[in-house]
């Protein structure tokens, strides 16, 4: 009687034990899945701040880049205005001189006109003197000296006469020097002008020297700036890649374990009748992102997004086991369908992401058209409206392939 009672105990408790270890399984798998799922997370993560602190420098790296081609105009346009005011001082000094010599002819003209005045004047006040003498008596003495009668008769003419042409020498030497005086005037006011404009382009000339050194030290400054960021931009390019790296890993390690699940839902029992798969949705705007397409920060789209409205059912493509379902990092709620092998020898998985809730559980199986959860906009989502979307992703023997080469729109 002992011994049968020892047998029975014995029996449950290894009926417990096995049940215990059956139970255990599940804890384990979850506890893997959490596991990975953190490690995932925390990659993106990093990965994601490396990659916006690198957007960071390369903006202000555009910006510095923008600045130097700024910079770089206003030295292009100061420079040609310095030539301009160059060619304009070059003229300017070509007229002051030229105005110059026309004020030093002018001058030297009058002179000499002056020297002609004073000549005769000087000539004309002696011929004045010489009829004063002739009034006090030398006329009768001329008058004796005339050989002829109308050497006689025109005498008194030829004094006026005489005394007519000086007057009228002149006063067209007066004239002529006054022109002179009033060319000599103008030259010298044309010589003070160009002078002046002179004077006001050399202050501009040197007001656009002073903006061109401090153009060139900000040009420097930049460049310096510029080569900072360069250096920096490298760096952190270094960090980011590796970030990247760690997320590639961390991402292929959960997907690693989305694939172990299909693989042990995926027994020979589990068999795909027909590849006629149908779309998820029912109805939706419009299909946002292509597979293959890169995202934000260059990786390749695993699979193409669904724009839907918050809540629209989605439906299982085809027949098959939930071989995963729960929140899983950037896919938020999201559910596995493992559909089994084709006649066609391969293995087909589909993958359904950023549900709002999910309505199937694991284990479970489901048929074609069945609900399995509804659109939502968890874990990792961008754009407007909230970024409500389904992200659908379909493996062939393990491999992600363009759903939309399987799945009708």
């Amino acid at each position: 009687m002992h011994n049968q009672l020892r047998s029975l105990a014995a029996a449950v408790l290894a009926a417990l034990f096995l049940f215990s270890c059956a139970m255990a399984l599940p804890v384990r798998a979850d506890d893997k899945k959490q596991a990975l799922t953190q490690q995932q997370n925390q990659a993106q993560q990093e990965y994601e701040s490396a990659q916006n602190e690198l957007e960071q420098i390369q903006d202000q790296q555009q910006e510095t880049e923008s600045q130097i081609n700024q910079l770089q105009g206003q030295a292009a346009e100061i420079a040609t205005q310095l030539q301009s005011v160059y060619n304009a001082l070059q003229e300017a000094e070509r007229q002051m001189l030229e105005y110059q010599a026309q004020a030093d002819a002018a001058a030297h003209a009058l002179a000499q006109k002056q020297e002609e005045y004073d000549a005769s004047l000087t000539r004309s006040k002696e011929q004045l003197r010489a009829m004063q003498m002739l009034d006090g008596g030398g006329a009768i003495g001329l008058l004796a000296q005339a050989q002829s009668l109308y050497q006689l008769l025109t005498f008194s003419e030829v004094l006026q006469q005489i005394s007519s042409k000086n007057n009228e020498i002149l006063t067209n030497l007066r004239a002529e020097a006054d022109a002179l005086e009033q060319a000599r005037q103008q030259a010298e006011a044309a010589e003070q002008q160009a002078e002046q404009a002179k004077a006001a382009l050399a202050s501009q000339q040197t007001a656009l020297n002073q903006t061109q050194d401090e153009l060139e030290g900000a040009l420097q400054q930049a460049n310096e700036t510029l080569s900072e960021q360069e250096a920096a931009e490298q760096a952190q390019a270094v960090v980011t890649e590796a970030a990247k790296k760690a997320f590639e890993e961390a991402t292929a390690a959960l997907d690693a374990y989305v694939r172990a699940q299909s693989d042990h839902y995926s027994t020979e029992d589990l068999v795909l009748t027909s590849l006629d798969f149908r779309c998820p949705l029912d109805s939706y705007s419009s299909i946002t992102t292509q597979f293959g397409e890169p995202d934000p920060w260059g990786i390749p789209h695993r699979g193409t997004d669904f724009a839907a409205a918050n809540g629209t059912p989605i439906h299982a493509i085809t027949a098959g086991v939930i071989s995963a379902a729960g929140p899983v990092t950037s896919y938020g709620n999201c559910v596995q369908v493992s559909h089994g092998t084709a006649s066609d020898g391969n293995r087909y998985d589909s993958l359904y992401a950023h549900m709002s809730s999910i309505a199937v559980s694991q284990g479970q199986s489901v048929q074609k058209g069945d609900v399995i959860g509804y659109v939502g906009n968890t874990g990792n989502v961008y754009g407007a409206n909230g970024g409500y979307h389904l992200h659908l992703e379909l493996r062939v023997n393990g491999s992600r392939v363009n759903p939309l080469s399987y799945v009708p729109r």
